[in-house]
């Protein structure tokens, strides 16, 4: 059974990355054995910081055998009437090697030609794997690469060693001055220098040995089991932050975790404070009591140590963190503090807004606050939002970028509208205007929770597409995959909060009234004249696109949403709610026939414009009958449309099915009288706009079996 090895030895693998190598390194290999042919049912992939490893076991000896067919000559002159092989066959034979009874004639396309079938034998694997693992180690992707000294190799870090083994052969490979060899080495610290490998089965057990664990799922097992331990002995709860964990875990070869503590004091600081600290600055888990309080303990997880250094190194750990933990502590009191008398601190930080630029012609952060306060104050007309609320959200939207340019935002960037609630509560505003403050940054990230409350919402809604239209006017929109905004993820928020709350504000007027505060400062757009109506189009179409994959994930039918969207809503829910409605009838006779209406009303008078109905025109009681049944609908419909029952709409437009049916089997509409045949397609085109008024009913699939 054949085994085989790759390690390839580097500097530190930022563990942000190690995961994508590894998958990616796995991918590689599967690919790269069944491009040359070879059989193998076991690839593994594993790694650490200092080292990517490949192993693969019951690889095929030798490739698989081929056969392709070489096209010779026309059978027309490699045969005589009599089928005796004339020269070009018996030359065609005899340059591939072959016997004129291997010749086989076959049909193309050009008429009958000679074949041979030639057989390409397999190589043995031991041939091959000197590029298969050069291709491995060249086909690595990495989003940043690196070359060092005088090297033309670019790889994510420095390469130190290669171990590459066949059984117990080396693999012979150069890369640059380096050459594979069967040494590895052990763990940095606790078994320095090199090893000698003699075959791939003692590889994994001599790096055990040597304080190596090559596994990271073994390896982010041992952290959680040693982490739930501590925990339990300080009678906490099990509150791990699993992508600390899965950071951490590739941060180290043999991890240990040790427990430090620090003074009670600093849990006088809001918690989300001390978080940040232990967590983004320092990747330590703090530890949590019940109802998820803070204890004056850390658990941190170094890269093995011996018992005897464990003090140490944990002293270290707690003299850093109470340094991080001062600094922290002096931002906190130094944001709070009051340099203009009768002045609020987030109040007093407005003024410094002035300084810190939004975006590349979109002015500073201050206009941005003056945009949401108006932006916002504009939806909740649009939501008929009560006074106290009104005032509430024009509160938060003014001090809601406070908090940007105070010391603790400035250290912390995540904890931006975190800080903002805190400060807020701790100024003495209402409770309202500091939750609503935290929730306009929501969602922050794929998965994050939405705001709760309106306000909040409102407000998130107003600051997402604040950012998106900022970007339309400076050309900054995503293009393929790339998106450094997150102007997709910010659609996809504002869409998720409308159908949350429930929301039914205009798109169109809110994107117009956005681009119109742009415009008012002539600096923001470089003296340009802007198409505000291409823009806001463009914005709603982008919004709209991410609302179609969203309604698509739903599990909603392509066409129905198509059928909608192609009417362009002016609110986000509205779509859903047309979308409902035709999907309760999708399936019944009553639609389809619907549909079958519809489409032979709008084929015939799609063309037709600024129609005119007279009914003094009217020659056939079907015309009469036709034109009866348009009115009611018409009347009918108003009402119901103004209140967005579309369900009602569908049933009350169903009646003029059976006229039009009629009027189309009695009625020619295209006769030789002008004007009889103006005045029919007329109340065609009514009819056909009055049933395409919720949606374009030509893009519903049950269509295209049911017109004759």
């Amino acid at each position: 059974m054949n085994k085989i090895i790759l390690e390839i030895g580097t500097e530190e693998i930022p563990s942000l990355y190690l995961d994508s190598l590894l998958k990616g390194l796995q991918e590689s290999t599967k690919n790269l054995f069944e491009k040359y042919r070879l059989d193998c049912h076991n690839i593994r992939t594993m790694g650490t910081p200092r080292r990517l490893v490949m192993v693969a076991e019951d690889i095929a000896s030798q490739q698989k055998d081929i056969f392709h067919k070489i096209k010779g000559p026309s059978i027309a002159i490699s045969f005589d009437s009599d089928g005796r092989p004339k020269e070009p066959a018996i030359k065609f034979a005899r340059t591939n090697n072959a016997k004129l009874d291997d010749l086989i004639i076959e049909k193309t396309d050009k008429g009958e030609y000679i074949f041979v079938k030639k057989q390409i034998k397999g190589e043995k694997l031991e041939s091959l794997l000197p590029e298969i693992f050069m291709s491995l180690i060249a086909g690595i992707n990495s989003p940043k690469s690196m070359r060092w000294g005088t090297s033309n190799i670019k790889f994510i870090r420095p390469i130190r060693w290669i171990l590459a083994l066949h059984n117990n052969k080396i693999v012979p490979l150069k890369l640059d001055i380096l050459t594979s060899a069967r040494k590895t080495y052990g763990h940095r610290l606790l078994a320095p220098g090199s090893v000698k490998i003699r075959n791939v089965d003692e590889y994994f057990e001599i790096l055990k040995d040597r304080f190596v664990i090559l596994d990271p799922l073994i390896r982010k097992n041992i952290i959680l089991n040693q982490i739930k331990e501590r925990i339990k002995n300080k009678n906490g709860i099990e509150c791990i932050d699993q992508l600390l964990l899965d950071e951490v875990t590739n941060l180290v070869e043999y991890p240990k975790v040790l427990q430090g503590e620090f003074d009670k004091e600093y849990l006088n600081l809001p918690s989300e404070i001390l978080i940040a600290v232990m967590v983004k600055h320092q990747k330590y888990f703090p530890v949590y009591g019940n109802d998820n309080v803070l204890l004056p303990f850390f658990l941190v997880v170094t890269n093995g140590n011996d018992d005897m250094y464990s003090d140490i190194i944990l002293k270290g750990n707690e003299r850093v963190l109470k340094a991080r933990l001062e600094d922290a502590k002096f931002f906190f009191l130094e944001d709070q503090k009051i340099k203009e008398p009768g002045k609020k601190p987030l109040d007093e930080k407005l003024e410094n807004l002035k300084k810190v630029i939004f975006q590349e012609n979109s002015g500073t952060i201050f206009d941005k606050v003056n945009r949401l306060t108006i932006l916002s104050n504009e939806i909740a007309q649009d939501l008929q939002l009560d006074n106290e609320s009104k005032n509430i959200l024009e509160r938060s939207a003014h001090l809601c970028k406070s908090d940007l340019v105070t010391e603790m935002v400035k250290e912390f960037p995540d904890l931006q509208g975190i800080m903002g609630k805190e400060y807020a509560i701790l100024q003495g505003e209402r409770y309202e205007v500091a939750n609503t403050i935290f929730e306009h940054y929501l969602p922050r990230f794929s998965g994050d929770i939405l705001p709760i409350s309106l306000t909040g919402s409102i407000l998130s809604i107003a600051d997402k597409l604040d950012n998106i239209s900022s970007c339309f006017l400076n050309n900054l929109v995503p293009d393929g995959s790339q998106d450094p905004y997150a102007l997709r993820r910010q659609s996809l928020g504002i869409i998720n909060i409308s159908f949350q709350q429930n929301m039914y504000f205009s798109m169109d007027r809110i994107i117009k009234i956005n681009l119109e505060l742009f415009e008012r400062n002539v600096d923001l757009i470089n003296n340009n004249i802007i198409d505000r109506d291409s823009i806001v189009r463009n914005i709603k179409n982008f919004i709209f696109q991410r609302l179609r994959y969203l309604l698509l994930e739903k599990g909603y039918k392509y066409d129905i949403i198509d059928a909608v969207l192609a009417k362009k809503p002016e609110y986000i829910n509205d779509v859903l709610d047309r979308i409902k409605a035709i999907k309760n009838i999708y399936n019944s006779d009553g639609f389809l026939r619907t549909i079958t209406a519809a489409t032979r009303a709008y084929n015939l008078s799609k063309n037709k414009e600024n129609p005119k109905i007279s009914p003094e025109l009217f020659k056939e009681k079907e015309e009469y009958s036709l034109y009866e049944s348009y009115l009611k609908v018409k009347n009918d419909v108003k009402n119901i449309l103004s209140e967005r029952n579309y369900d009602d709409f569908y049933k009350s437009i169903k009646i003029m099915n059976k006229p039009i049916d009629i009027f189309f089997d009695k009625i020619l509409v295209m006769v030789e009288d002008e004007t009889i045949r103006n005045n029919r397609l007329s109340i065609l085109k009514e009819i056909a706009d009055l049933y395409f008024l919720t949606a374009d009913l030509n893009k519903i699939s049950l269509s295209k079996n049911s017109i004759n």
